[in-house]
């Protein structure tokens, strides 16, 4: 979202790497479940005359340079992030699991495949099933079932175009936004990177109770059956979905946390492992964004020492808390 777009579009070289990657819909039409309009949200339609057209465009370039929202595929974002991180001397190591996280008078340290690392803090952002929560809190932090999943796909956008029932969801080539809305359910549609790549999500009852994870198979007849009585093209749209191209996504939540600071202040918790967000509430990455420009902003300006990092850490928490607190819950309302 665009209060995260702010942040890291002023990295240099970051917006001219991530923008291509981008879906840049037109806005977005949202219907009932049976394919009535109800109201379209977003910028004016692109005329039809070429000079009006390339002048609608610059306006637009312009305004996403000062707010961008980089809407790409996550795997992009990481790359790209990843990237940067290690071209500004970040040393970065994959495919270690850290087994536990400790703390004592002289510093913290993260037990890594057997190796203690000592560091004069420690941030975990180790995701919603956060192993450096616990050494945070004490204890384990159990998440709770907002009673909902989520069936997740991304694909070839020429899937789409083949198929003459949703093929107007890619016309021209222009990236659209379309949301279905139902009792219990809702289902989106969006094209990225100029339609090349699509994607549709569907939020419904956990009926099945799914497992709290993030590459559980989805079954595309069971989609279609959970969109029964929907409008045909989202019939359509769940059909073109290739196989094994489906994931079914458990909603879980927690409640905020009493605090992200560890006991001595030298371990402190970072995005989802701090503050988890349902996806209704479109902030969980850009809330995470947030919270590592302010950390890095209270390590700064805090001194600078090991005395200053519980400090840093508990002033971080104090400007961040009840945004996410808010954001958190926003989502689940």
């Amino acid at each position: 979202m665009p209060n995260a777009g702010m942040i890291i579009g002023r990295w240099p070289g970051l917006y001219e790497q991530l923008d291509p990657t981008c879906g840049h819909s037109r806005g977005m039409m949202i219907h009932r479940f049976d394919g009535r309009p109800i109201i379209f949200q977003g910028p004016l339609h692109l005329s039809t005359d070429p000079a009006e057209r390339a002048q609608t465009e610059q306006e637009e370039e312009a305004a996403r340079r000062l707010a961008p929202m980089f809407d790409c595929h996550r795997g992009d974002l990481h790359a790209i992030l990843l990237a940067y991180a290690k071209s500004v001397g970040v040393d970065v190591r994959q495919g270690v699991r850290v087994e536990r996280y400790e703390e004592g008078d002289e510093g913290a340290s993260v037990v890594v495949d057997g190796e203690r690392q000592v560091a004069d803090v420690v941030i975990a952002a180790d995701g919603v099933k956060s192993a450096g929560r616990k050494a945070v809190l004490g204890f384990e932090d159990e998440p709770k079932s907002s009673g909902y999943a989520v069936f997740r796909a991304f694909f070839d956008g020429d899937l789409i175009r083949s198929n003459p029932a949703c093929a107007h969801l890619v016309a021209d080539r222009v990236d659209q936004r379309n949301v279905w809305i139902g009792k219990d359910i809702h289902f989106i549609t969006s094209g990225v990177r100029d339609t090349a790549e699509f994607s549709w999500v569907m939020t419904h009852i956990d009926k099945a109770d799914v497992s709290e994870g993030w590459c559980e198979p989805g079954k595309i007849d069971e989609a279609i059956a959970v969109a029964a009585g929907f409008d045909p093209v989202v019939q359509a749209v769940i059909g073109c979905t290739p196989p094994g191209g489906l994931l079914d996504w458990k909603l879980v939540f927690r409640d905020p946390l009493p605090t992200w600071v560890s006991p001595l202040g030298k371990i402190g918790l970072l995005g989802d492992a701090a503050h988890p967000h349902l996806p209704t509430s479109i902030q969980g990455a850009s809330q995470a964004i947030e919270d590592g420009a302010t950390l890095a902003q209270t390590l700064w300006l805090a001194g600078g020492t090991k005395a200053d990092v519980p400090l840093a850490l508990r002033a971080y928490q104090e400007i961040r808390y009840n945004r996410t607190v808010r954001t958190q819950r926003l989502g689940v309302e």
